[in-house]
């Protein structure tokens, strides 16, 4: 602000000269009277009076234009400094949200315009001058405001670009921080998360305890809280990514559902599973993972809010073609119901049907929020009806394509995998728990499995002997996943590798590409999904 004030106090000093060189007393007088005043605003400016300056000078530059007009006339343009001085009050004004003050302004200024146009004469008698005179001062006003309007746009410019990169720098700030608090919240939960899947595999009878379900379902829980904070981050900011692969629908939905058999058995209600015949045993395309993380969201809250009664996951077909499938998705339930009023709310971030929803059942109150913008990204529209005490239903429609030649490997699940035998594989992971996590895991499928703990022992032992499959955490002391994934590509550009990570950050899927992997797996992990990564990549592999 100060600087616009000082360049317009130059401007009256030249005029002041040229006023003084023509004789022209008068306005010469108002033109230093002008320069003291604002002198006097860069004062109150460095004093930290900001808001009394801009109002005052509204009031200055109106009536130092009336003033020199009425004195000079219009003949010698001296209204013209009122152009500049609306731009960049507007824009100062703007910036700080002053709607009602910028109305003013203009509205002001404009009623001055007109009177100064309309009311006053050409040339004035309080203080006339000769015609050369005149045309003079109208050319270096002239001059002088067109100097001013190209000042003011070149600053304007100058501010808006260290605002904008002001926004960016905060927005790598808040990309880092999400993928750290990422790497670090997932890292602990994957060695609790991992556990539990240990302990099944050790002792299925396990699973049925109490205390077994308190510690797998907190974990489970703590897990979803972390995603839906970082899936907020990044929708709010337009930068979630979406997977368009071959996916059994089918299979998603019965995953889903499982997820809730023992709480449903806890309480004592029923969950049932509608599934149209046409969709079994065909493969649609789309992201798998968003579209089972709206179905978990759903069923979970459907199953919180209901006590009695039954929870009704169904998918129809509502039109069909060659290519498509036209879905019908439906979550229904029988519980708590939400009151007509909230529909809306209950779609906003952070918030729940009430205070007392959120004191009983706990919450985020991010789940429909995200699952209304996933789908929406997908093309669909998350809808709710509802009655208070009788039950909810959250339904949408998506158009998905079919898969036109289906060649992918079947998913597994459970004890019993596939077995790995034969297969040598290098995992090189710095954290130790979650190292011990994967090898358990790996050496039950009988897999060949040398260890490093940082990226240079990794390379070392790369070096020493060929490898079927690398699993690679990213994050690594001395050399980190993508440094030692560029120097195996120098040796061997065809060794399938998986980004082992519990990072998160913007473009993942194809920043890791560009570094060479070839896929990745999300920590905490699911011992099925590590089994499928590893024969999706050794079968691309073969058929290569």
């Amino acid at each position: 602000m100060n600087t616009f004030i000082v360049l317009a106090m130059g401007c009256n000093l030249i005029n002041f000269i040229f006023y003084l060189v023509d004789g022209m007393t008068k306005s010469a007088t108002i033109e230093i009277s002008g320069i003291f005043v604002l002198f006097c605003f860069v004062l109150f400016n460095l004093k930290g009076y900001l808001e009394a300056p801009k109002l005052l000078s509204i009031i200055f530059v109106n009536a130092h234009s009336l003033c020199l007009c009425y004195v000079q006339g219009n003949s010698q343009g001296a209204y013209l400094y009122l152009f500049p001085f609306v731009m960049a009050m507007i824009f100062f004004l703007r910036v700080r949200k002053n709607d009602a003050v910028v109305t003013t302004f203009i509205i002001g200024t404009t009623l001055n315009l007109l009177v100064i146009v309309l009311l006053f004469p050409l040339h004035s008698l309080i203080e006339p001058v000769s015609d050369p005179i005149g045309y003079n001062h109208l050319v270096l006003n002239i001059i002088i405001n067109f100097l001013l309007v190209i000042v003011f746009f070149y600053f304007v410019l100058r501010l808006l670009d260290a605002k904008e990169k002001k926004v960016h720098k905060a927005a790598a700030a808040k990309a880092r921080f999400m993928s750290n608090m990422s790497h670090e919240l997932r890292t602990p939960l994957n060695a609790i998360i991992g556990t539990t899947h240990l302990l099944i595999q050790d002792n299925e009878l396990l699973q049925h305890t109490d205390h077994f379900k308190v510690l797998k379902n907190s974990s489970e829980h703590m897990l979803q809280l972390v995603n839906e904070v970082l899936d907020f981050s990044k929708l709010d900011e337009g930068k979630l990514e979406f997977m368009n692969e071959p996916f059994d629908l089918t299979y998603t939905l019965r995953q889903a559902a499982d997820s809730f058999t023992s709480l449903v058995k806890q309480k004592n209600i029923a969950l049932n599973i509608k599934i149209d015949p046409q969709l079994i045993g065909r493969k649609l395309v789309g992201d798998e993972m968003r579209l089972k993380q709206v179905f978990l969201n759903l069923l979970s809250n459907a199953v919180k809010f209901t006590d009695r009664g039954s929870v009704t996951l169904q998918a129809q077909i509502r039109n069909l073609t060659k290519t498509a499938a036209e879905l019908y998705f439906e979550v229904a339930d029988t519980g708590i119901g939400i009151a007509t009023e909230k529909y809306q709310v209950i779609f906003e971030s952070f918030t729940q049907a009430d205070a007392e929803t959120t004191r009983k059942y706990g919450g985020s109150g991010l789940g429909l929020s995200i699952c209304k913008e996933l789908l929406k990204k997908m093309g669909g529209d998350l809808q709710v009806s509802s009655e208070p005490e009788k039950g909810s239903s959250f339904y949408f429609t998506l158009i998905l394509p079919f898969q036109q030649q289906i060649n992918t490997t079947p998913k597994e699940t459970g004890r019993g995998l596939k077995n790995l035998s034969g297969v040598k594989i290098l995992l090189a992971e710095d954290n130790a728990v979650n190292m011990k996590i994967a090898l358990r895991f790996l050496l039950s499928w009988a897999a060949n499995v040398h260890t490093a703990e940082n990226g240079k022992i990794a390379w070392e032992l790369f070096q020493q002997q060929s490898y079927d499959l690398l699993l690679i955490d990213l994050e690594m002391p001395l050399m980190d996943g993508k440094q030692l994934l560029a120097e195996v590509r120098k040796v061997d550009k065809n060794i399938p590798a998986i980004a082992f990570t519990a990072a998160v950050y913007e473009n993942m899927y194809a920043d890791l590409q560009q570094h060479g992997f070839n896929g990745y797996l999300h920590k905490p992990f699911r011992p099925d999904e590590m089994h499928r990564s590893i024969l999706e990549q050794l079968s691309l592999q073969q058929q290569a």
